[in-house]
């Protein structure tokens, strides 16, 4: 049984870093937007889960329970968007090799 080449997984491991880093680049550049109370609230994640934006309608302003609540949700609606436009894109880039879930995890960005 021969043994594995050390040089070749070396430089397979540098080319998987690289291809990783390339992927967080393009995770970063991923947005999606999520709203809520009919869009009196609107917030923008990127698909490393970053949130990067937030509109809120002034005229809902006097109601800071609402508004507090309004804000969780579309926060939380726009991450969910990114994520999965994330997972559509690892997707692609993983070409069926990877689970882009698993590939997301290693972001810290998986369920």
């Amino acid at each position: 049984m021969a043994m594995p080449n050390f040089n070749d997984m070396m430089k397979q491991l540098k080319q998987a870093g690289e291809k990783m880093q390339d992927v967080q680049k393009q995770l970063e550049k991923i947005t999606a937007e999520g709203e809520a109370g009919a869009g009196m609230v609107k917030a923008v994640a990127t698909g490393s889960q970053k949130v990067v934006g937030l509109t809120i309608d002034p005229d809902i302003l006097d109601d800071v329970e609402m508004v507090q609540d309004l804000v969780v949700a579309a926060v939380n609606n726009a991450l969910e968007k990114a994520a999965g436009r994330a997972r559509e894109e690892m997707t692609k880039v993983a070409g069926g090799m990877l689970d882009p879930d698993d590939l997301l995890k290693n972001f810290n960005l998986g369920r």
